[in-house]
């Protein structure tokens, strides 16, 4: 196991910079989920870890050691990708001990390995299938297997479920995060998905363009996003932002409807400001200054997803209820007083 540290790293392609001086501390044994829209440079940094792109600037340590100069066989790393990569005429076995094999490792301890790391990942049965007759979840168990058996310092996942469908997402969501509580390792996983990232991460490092915009906890994220990127891009249904102004002492909406909300100290008279609400903060009534329209509903049995619009700004409501309005219905929007986050109008950075 070790730690991975990431100190002012720049990736350029000729004269574009696409990783602007990023700076992370990945812990020994941690497992740490890079997050963010596509385009955001979260596979560049990965693949920069592993070694598979070169570093334009910065450096990158693994344990006490810089790893810019290394190829990625010496950087005692293992990567899963989101392509299996299985070799099709060979065994379950034979794919899971392929690297020892190239490395002249004894029968024996490849049999031990291979055994090991198969009866970790429930793959034991299926040892002398070839992966034609595997499932995508068995398939990509046995890409995890293989780099089991090497024991790497780091482990490195490349968007691993982005193949498998809904349910097998769940459940090998379960298996990786399993994984890791067994084998301690430190892990470095990349997706796009900010559900993956909340349900697997013990922290969260967010990126946009090129450039860190926060790392925490996934609740530190959830209940304090340091600016509306972050805000809308974790939780889902996303925050809820709305056009605010502190109108003495009281917050009301850029239309004049008034919210109920008190101004905190912190806010001068007359400022304009973004107010953040998460879909469960909000009801609908039938009466109300704040009107908005429905536009979808979408009941899923223990919640009900609602899309409402008022005026420009699109709304998104979580109900624990099943509602009796219909698509198209007029309902009154009430701003729940706790748990509401301000936001710098101009800046979107948060204001508190």
């Amino acid at each position: 196991m070790a730690n991975v540290t990431i100190d002012k790293v720049v990736k350029k392609y000729g004269s574009v910079e696409v990783i602007h001086g990023i700076d992370a501390v990945i812990g020994d044994g941690e497992f740490v989920v890079l997050v963010g829209p596509s385009g955001c440079g979260k596979s560049t940094l990965l693949r920069m870890i592993a070694g598979l792109e070169d570093i334009s600037g910065g450096t990158i340590s693994i344990g006490d050691k810089v790893v810019n100069d290394l190829p990625p066989k010496s950087r005692d790393i293992s990567m899963v990708f989101q392509n299996y990569a299985l070799y099709p005429h060979m065994t379950v076995k034979e794919n899971m001990a392929f690297s020892m094999t190239l490395a002249g490792a004894p029968k024996e301890e490849k049999e031990r390995k291979v055994r090991e790391a198969a009866e970790i990942l429930g793959l034991l049965p299926l040892l002398e299938r070839k992966p034609k007759a595997l499932s995508g979840g068995q398939r990509q168990r046995v890409a995890m297997g293989r780099s089991i058996v090497r024991n790497p310092q780091v482990f490195l996942f490349d968007e691993p479920l982005s193949n498998l469908d809904a349910k097998l997402r769940v459940q090998m969501r379960g298996e990786i995060k399993g994984l890791h509580r067994r084998l301690g390792t430190t892990m470095v996983y990349v997706t796009h998905d900010q559900i993956e990232a909340m349900t697997m991460a013990d922290r969260i490092v967010v990126m946009q363009a090129g450039r860190i915009e926060q790392i925490g906890t996934p609740l530190e994220l959830y209940d304090n996003p340091v600016n509306t990127f972050v805000a809308q891009f974790i939780g889902s249904p996303a925050m809820n932002l709305f056009a605010g102004v502190n109108k003495g002492g009281q917050i009301e909406l850029e239309g004049g409807q008034p919210t109920g909300l008190s101004a905190p100290p912190s806010l001068a008279e007359g400022q304009r400001i973004v107010i953040g609400k998460r879909p469960e903060e909000l009801h609908l009534t039938t009466d109300g200054p704040i009107s908005t329209r429905i536009e979808n509903i979408e009941p899923t049995g223990s919640e009900t997803f609602v899309e409402a619009r008022l005026g420009d700004t699109p709304v998104a409501v979580v109900l624990r209820q099943r509602p009796a309005f219909t698509i198209g219905a007029e309902q009154s929007l009430t701003l729940n007083k706790g748990a509401t986050h301000y936001f710098d109008a101009a800046t979107g950075m948060r204001l508190g």
